[in-house]
């Protein structure tokens, strides 16, 4: 298994879940994804939309430097 980490901050919805399914296609089953994401409509769409795409959201924690982490697993 391996982790791959993006940073997609100032990348507005919707393209930061077109880029997080562009990535996730290319990595296999259990793997991690870590993504850096903005505060405000990031947040709050793309955590839910990954886990409509089947995926798992294991983590999601507010960064002292501004922005979310967030970790997914690829189903």
């Amino acid at each position: 298994m391996s982790n791959v980490l993006k940073d997609f901050r100032g990348i507005k919805c919707p393209v930061n879940f077109a880029k997080t399914k562009l990535v996730l296609a290319g990595m296999n089953k259990g793997d991690t994804l870590e993504l850096l994401i903005d505060d405000g409509s990031a947040i709050e769409n793309l955590p839910g939309s990954v886990e409509k795409e089947g995926h798992k959201v294991l983590s999601k924690d507010e960064e002292t430097s501004g922005g979310w982490k967030i970790v997914i697993q690829k189903d």
